[in-house]
Parts: C-alpha cells; sequence; structure tokens
C-alpha cells in the first residue's frame, strides 16, 4: 500500500496511460486499486491519517478473537436513537449523560479489541473518526468505480464479510443496550437516548442512578446538553 498526501496527480497520470483501475472514495480517504493490486491511499483529513494504524490493529484483534472465541451473534437490534413520546420537555428540566468513547469502550470491554489497541486509540487528540472508521468498515460493502483504458465503465459492489459485520453490529447494538436498560430504570424520566448518550428528567436522583448504572456497565461518562 501506497500513501500519498494528493492523488488528483496519480489520479491523472494513471488515466493519461490508460490503465484499468478501481477507485472508491469517502468523506476521509481515496482509495485506487490497480489491475495489478498496487493500492494508493490518499487522506483527504490529515488528524485521519494520523491513526490509520488502527485499521490494522482492529482487523488484527477480531482476527485472533474469532480464532479464540469463534464468530458471534450481534446483540438484539435496537434503534441508534429512542424517544420517550409522553415526556414533555416544557415542564421538565433536561440533562444528558454522554458514553465517553461508547463504541470503542465497548468493543474493548467485550474483548474484541486489545488493551494495546484500545489504548492506542485514545494516545493522541483527533483520532475519533479513525476509531470509528476502524471499526464501522468491519465487514461492510464497498463500492468502487471502475475504470478501463482510462475511462470509467461501470460501478463494482464488492460485498462484506457478514460474520465480520456482526462484531460492529454488536458493539452498536450492545450500546444501545446499555442505554435501554437505563431508559428502563428511569420510567417516566426518561427523555431520549441519542447514539451514545441519554437524556433524562434532571434530579440528583436521577443523576446518580444514571452515572451509577453506566459505571457499573465499565463506562465512564459525561454530561450533556440536549
Amino acid at each position: 500500500m501506497i500513501y500519498q498526501k494528493d492523488t488528483a496527480e496519480y489520479l491523472d497520470f494513471i488515466i493519461t496511460l490508460k490503465k484499468d483501475f478501481k477507485i472508491r472514495e469517502s468523506s476521509n480517504f481515496i482509495e485506487i486499486i490497480q489491475n495489478n493490486g498496487q493500492k494508493v491511499v490518499s487522506n483527504k483529513n490529515k488528524k485521519f491519517s494520523k491513526g490509520l494504524y488502527l485499521f490494522n490493529m482492529v482487523k488484527k484483534d477480531i482476527g485472533n478473537y474469532i480464532k479464540e472465541e469463534g464468530f458471534i451473534t450481534p446483540f438484539d437490534e435496537l434503534p441508534v436513537n429512542f424517544c420517550n413520546d409522553d415526556f414533555n420537555r416544557d415542564v421538565k428540566k433536561v440533562i444528558g449523560y454522554d458514553i465517553n468513547n461508547a463504541y470503542w469502550s465497548v468493543a474493548h470491554l467485550k474483548g474484541y479489541i486489545s488493551e494495546n489497541t484500545y489504548l492506542k486509540g485514545l494516545d493522541k487528540e483527533g483520532l475519533k473518526p479513525v476509531r470509528l472508521s476502524a471499526l464501522s468498515c468491519l465487514g461492510k460493502d464497498k463500492m468502487y468505480k471502475v475504470y478501463e483504458n482510462g475511462e470509467h465503465k461501470h460501478n463494482e459492489l464488492n460485498k462484506g464479510d457478514k460474520e465480520l459485520r456482526n462484531f460492529y453490529l454488536d458493539i452498536r447494538y450492545s450500546t444501545y443496550g446499555v442505554l435501554n436498560e437505563i431508559a428502563e430504570e428511569l420510567g417516566k424520566d426518561f427523555c431520549c437516548w441519542k447514539t451514545d448518550c441519554i437524556y433524562f428528567y434532571d434530579t440528583k436522583k436521577n443523576r446518580k442512578l444514571v452515572k451509577k448504572r453506566i459505571e457499573e456497565f465499565g463506562l465512564q461518562c459525561k454530561t450533556e446538553n440536549l
């Protein structure tokens, strides 16, 4: 794999040479794969490039987990956002508790990523999008634009690995499962949850309950306004 700061010049070069290749673009990087297997990656996000090592570390850890424990069945599906329609925000003051590094922490607690990988993902600022991408890319479908003789001919969908995808789904749904359990305990004082943050009626009792339950799961949190 070759890393370049800017693929524009390289792309123009291989198009001029009428090469066969395929290209995939995301919000953070561009990936070009030639027919000989050579892969060129360009990073759009400078901060993102500083944590690319996490992709290989996560992939290796998941592989080790599969060798030792086998494949998994993901936690029951739950929505990323969920609201209590009966909660009256005009009457009750709301506060939120946000789980710190939620997906990354859950992946570590479940043994999917090692202690070393977990800490490496936290040792620099600005690595959040890399941590999320390293997990979300597991078993994911990939769409490429295919070029033949330097011309775009068609798009190609590379199907992902469902068994690998289950690890990412389990991380997500397990996170929402934590929030769901707390929501049930809060009852009518539960307002909503959004990804990794739960919002509720702001009382000392509720603050204590939510913080205690989050910590009992081995997680940490911080306050967040709605």
